[in-house]
């Protein structure tokens, strides 16, 4: 029978402790949010970050994926090899990309609470089949079908009662609504 010897990994005060598997995938999380933040910068901004070519090409070729779980798996993809690199120069050269006065770094605007707003309560109407509502938005836009708006208003009626929570009818109806509003 043998004992464990007391220089084992975790019994000397000198050697740090190894990393739990809960930080290791909390850490691995945060660097695949890095990679998603910075696929939402244009290619031109991602060239000024001198990152490593296969994340580069990986970055932008993310902007082109619009299937979701093609977009998912490709953003599991970019935080592999965002954990294959160290992330402190490319936080450093994003820090100085958002802190340079030329404007190469722009975040998204916030959108206006009151506009966002007004669009919900619009969408609210047309949901509730207020037929005011949608004339006033048939006669912004002309070129609108009136049978195409009203079976929109059904299907998202319809995904809103099945609590769908990614409802295509219902993204489409807030975008009507959204270029609604630019008119």
């Amino acid at each position: 029978m043998t004992f464990p010897s007391d220089n084992t990994p975790g019994n000397t005060p000198d050697e740090p402790l190894p990393l739990s598997k809960t930080k290791k995938k909390k850490m691995a999380e945060n660097l695949q949010k890095l990679g998603e933040d910075l696929s939402l910068l244009s290619v031109s901004q991602l060239e000024l970050l001198a990152l490593d070519p296969d994340l580069f090409k990986a970055l932008v070729q993310a902007k082109s994926i619009t299937a979701n779980v093609a977009a998912r798996r490709h953003r599991q993809y970019i935080g592999t090899l965002m954990r294959q690199m160290d992330p402190e120069p490319i936080l450093a050269a994003l820090e100085q990309l958002k802190a340079a006065p030329t404007g190469l770094y722009r975040p998204k605007p916030e959108i206006d609470p009151q506009t966002d707003k007004a669009s919900q309560a619009l969408l609210d109407r047309l949901l509730a089949w207020d037929d005011d509502t949608m004339e006033t938005i048939l006669s912004a836009a002309p070129d609108m079908d009136r049978q195409q708006l009203r079976q929109l208003i059904r299907n998202a009626n319809k995904d809103i009662s099945r609590q769908e929570k990614n409802s295509k009818f219902l993204k489409a109806l807030k975008k009507i609504i959204i270029q609604f509003n630019k008119l």
